[in-house]
């Protein structure tokens, strides 16, 4: 075997070893292998680094920075409230309807940002119709992948395969080239899991404390919005700590009231305890804002996995901000 071969086959089976156990970060591993490819003269400058300038990694960094906006700016707020009054039918309806909703949003932006903006709606219904979070999530996660195949866009695969045919002097797919054979395996996997996979499924509900079992001990703190806060009187998806400092608010206690994974449009008040998720340079940042007090010994009782009876918040009119509290016992998501 020449050496460039060996050379290769090992930093392919190094990088997949070092892939699956994370032991360094994803982003950190790819350009490394770049450099020492670079560095080994197994490639030459031009071609490790013409990924860069591919159409294809320029397209799909775009489409993250749409689905990012979209995401942040709450434009699709409307199809998680849409979703989340099908709860009350049950968990077929539920499950039906979330995933063609996410498949529907999944062909046309980032499946990333399609999960995440279903998921606190997900995880709300789980509880209301009294079964595991993983019942709904793996089927949202599965959706997404389906919906994602029906378009050029939908999926960075299709945007790579569609760049390398037109290298070698094929055309390109179009837009809408895919769309028939997708919507036969979106279909065929939509009810695969209505019919067999969710019965697959273990019913999971975590017990315990969750911030020992996933290490986040040191990104959970509260904080306590004081009048002169700037959030004050902002939606969650609208409010500075989470458009300048990129926090993740995962619970709003306001008095006897807690709003779980809150919905973004849920208006936010003087007096509210919030518990977010950051790091130690957030945590700097909430040091320096005026009308932030900050709780770091304590955390929330839905963090802690704990269960009890507690008050959960429906939010929806973020103008009026007219609040619906009802007793639920609260379950919490082991991954």
């Amino acid at each position: 075997m020449p050496i460039e071969m060996a050379f290769t086959l090992f930093i392919t089976l190094a990088a997949m070893v070092l892939f699956v156990t994370e032991t360094l970060p994803v982003d950190v591993v790819a350009l490394g292998i770049i450099a020492v490819l670079l560095i080994g003269g197994i490639v030459t400058p031009q071609e490790g680094l013409s990924g860069f300038s591919n159409p294809a990694t320029v397209t799909i960094g775009a489409m993250l920075v749409l689905s990012a906006g979209l995401f942040k700016s709450g434009a699709l707020n409307v199809i998680s409230v849409g979703v989340s009054r099908f709860s009350r039918y049950g968990t077929t309806v539920v499950l039906l309807t979330m995933m063609i909703a996410v498949g529907a949003i999944s062909a046309f932006l980032n499946n990333t940002a399609a999960v995440a903006m279903l998921m606190p709606v997900v995880i709300g219904a789980a509880n209301t119709l009294g079964v595991g979070p993983s019942k709904f999530l793996m089927p949202l996660s599965f959706a997404s992948m389906f919906g994602g195949v029906c378009t050029l866009i939908g999926t960075s695969t299709n945007l790579v395969v569609s760049s390398v045919a037109e290298r070698y002097g094929q055309p390109g797919l179009t837009m809408f080239e895919t769309t028939s054979l997708g919507l036969v395996f979106f279909a065929a996997g939509v009810l695969y899991m209505m019919g067999v996979g969710l019965r697959l499924i273990p019913d999971r509900r975590a017990t315990g404390d969750l911030t020992q079992r996933f290490s986040m001990d040191d990104y959970l703190t509260e904080i306590v919005l004081l009048p002169e806060a700037k959030s004050v009187g902002t939606t969650i998806a609208d409010c500075p700590l989470v458009k300048d400092i990129e926090l993740d608010i995962l619970e709003v206690r306001r008095g006897a009231g807690r709003a779980l994974s809150p919905d973004p449009s849920i208006v936010l008040q003087a007096g509210d305890v919030l518990l977010v998720r950051c790091n130690v340079a957030q945590i700097k940042q909430l040091q320096e804002r005026v009308g932030i007090a900050l709780k770091p010994s304590s955390l929330s009782a839905s963090a802690t996995g704990s269960s009890h009876q507690g008050w959960q918040i429906d939010g929806h009119d973020a103008r009026s901000a007219n609040f619906v509290l009802r007793n639920v016992s609260a379950a919490c998501l082991r991954l």
